[in-house]
C-alpha cells in the first residue's frame, strides 16, 4: 500500500513542522454514521478525542445472538419478504490464520472473513481512502446478486436514514475488495439489496430466579442505494479531516455546548 503525505505549507502549524495529513484516509462503516458536528468529527479522527460514552456491550451481545440464530436459515425463513437466498457464515481472523498455517482452504463455500476491507478508493477530489469493518449478515441471492443486512436493537420507527452510509460502505467494500493482511476480501458484485432488521423489546412473558423470556417485535426496512450521495459524504468528511485548524464550536451540538460550559468553569478555578 502506497502512503501519500499531504502537507499544508500555509498552515499555522508550519512554524515548526508542516501539518501532515496521511493518505489513504481510513474509515470504518460505523464511523460514517451520526456525523452531526464538524468539530467533534475532526477531534475524533485526528486526535482520538471522543466525548460520547462507549457503545453498551449488551447491544453487541444481542447482535451476535441474532446472527447465530439467523445465519443458518434461508432468507425466506428469516423474513418472508426477502428475495430467495442463503446467508454467508463468517470466519474470524484467528481461525483463518490457523487454516492458512495448516494449508487448509481458508474459506469454504458460503464463508467470508469476519473482518473485511476495501481496496484504495478515491473521493470526488481524487483523495485516497479505504474502508474496513465487520458486516452483520451478507446474502447470496438465487439470482447471483448479493445483499447486506444489519441488525439494530432499537425503537420500531424506520432508522434507514441514520445507517445508510454504514450499509453502503459495506457494499463498496465488496464491490472494491482489498486485503486485511489475514485474508483477501472476496468480490461480491453486484450488491442489489441493503436492509435493516430492527428488533424492538416488548413484554416479558416468563421469568424465574435466573432467567426471563421477552418478546421482540421485528421490523425490516429496505434501503435504496445512492452511490453518489455516499461519495459526497466521504468527500465532505475528508474536507473536515484536512481543515487547517480545529473547527469552531457548534452551538447546536450538545457536546460542544457542554465543553464550552466546562471551559468556563475551569477559567473560574484560576480566578
Amino acid at each position: 500500500m502506497t502512503m501519500k503525505i499531504t502537507t499544508d505549507k500555509n498552515s499555522k502549524y508550519n512554524k515548526f513542522l508542516p501539518f501532515i495529513f496521511m493518505e489513504p484516509f481510513k474509515f470504518s462503516p460505523s464511523g460514517l454514521t451520526y456525523i452531526n458536528c464538524r468539530r467533534c468529527f475532526y477531534l475524533s479522527y485526528n486526535h482520538g478525542i471522543n466525548y460520547a460514552g462507549g457503545f453498551p456491550g449488551v447491544f453487541s451481545t444481542l447482535d451476535i445472538s441474532h446472527k447465530n440464530r439467523f445465519q443458518d436459515l434461508s432468507t425466506k425463513e428469516m423474513f418472508s419478504k426477502l428475495p430467495n437466498g442463503r446467508f454467508y457464515k463468517t470466519v474470524n481472523s484467528e481461525e483463518a490464520k490457523i487454516r492458512k498455517k495448516n494449508k487448509e482452504t481458508q474459506f469454504k463455500k458460503m464463508e467470508l472473513p469476519s473482518f473485511i476491507r476495501s481496496n484504495i478508493i478515491k473521493d470526488k477530489k481524487s483523495r485516497n481512502f479505504f474502508l474496513a469493518g465487520k458486516p452483520d449478515l451478507v446474502v447470496k441471492f438465487d439470482d447471483n446478486t448479493y445483499g447486506i443486512l444489519d441488525f439494530k436493537t432499537t425503537s420500531e420507527d424506520d432508522k434507514t436514514q441514520a445507517y445508510k452510509y454504514q450499509l453502503e460502505a459495506y457494499a463498496q467494500i465488496f464491490e472494491n475488495p482489498g486485503e486485511t493482511g489475514v485474508a483477501k476480501t472476496p468480490k461480491l458484485f453486484p450488491v442489489s439489496y441493503m436492509g435493516l432488521i430492527q428488533f424492538t423489546p416488548k413484554e416479558i412473558f416468563e421469568h424465574n430466579d435466573m432467567n426471563y423470556k421477552q418478546n421482540f417485535n421485528i421490523n425490516h426496512y429496505q434501503l435504496k442505494r445512492d452511490v453518489e450521495d455516499f461519495y459526497d459524504h466521504v468527500t465532505n468528511l475528508i474536507d473536515i479531516v484536512v481543515e487547517e485548524k480545529v473547527p469552531s464550536f457548534n452551538n447546536r451540538c450538545s457536546v460542544c455546548i457542554d465543553t464550552q460550559k466546562n471551559l468556563k468553569v475551569m477559567q473560574l478555578d484560576f480566578i
